[in-house]
Parts: C-alpha cells; sequence; structure tokens
C-alpha cells in the first residue's frame, strides 16, 4: 500500500521555509508539478508517495480509474 502525504505534510514540500501555504497555493502547486491528488473532508487535499514520485519522473505513473458514468 502507498504511502499517504496530508495537506500538511504537502505544505511542507511545497514550502519548505517560512509560514505554511495556504490550500490555494497547495493546490497549484501540486498542479504546476503534475502531482495527482484528492480532497479531504476539510477542503485540504493528500496524495501518495507514488504520485509524488511519478510527477518526478521516478516511477510509471498509474493508469487512471474512469468509472463508466464520467464518460457520458
Amino acid at each position: 500500500m502507498a504511502q499517504i502525504l496530508h495537506f500538511t505534510d504537502l505544505q511542507r514540500i511545497c514550502a519548505p521555509d517560512g509560514p505554511p501555504p495556504r490550500v490555494v497555493t497547495v493546490r497549484r502547486w501540486a498542479d504546476r508539478e503534475g502531482i495527482r491528488y484528492k480532497y479531504d473532508r476539510r477542503g485540504g487535499i493528500w496524495t501518495t508517495l507514488d504520485a509524488v514520485n511519478a510527477a518526478l519522473g521516478l516511477i510509471d505513473p498509474q493508469p487512471e480509474d474512469v468509472r463508466e458514468e464520467d464518460n457520458i
């Protein structure tokens, strides 16, 4: 099972120095870096270590799960 990176982890990776960045800043950073993520119940985001490694090109990205309902 992949290691989960919570919003606070992503804040530290996004901006290691200074105050913790806001949700919108972390989301924009993740989008810019190509990191796939999901939203948590508090409005933050979370991802996996595998997703970060895939964005860095260290491993092949996993195929995205597509539901049949989404193809309509």
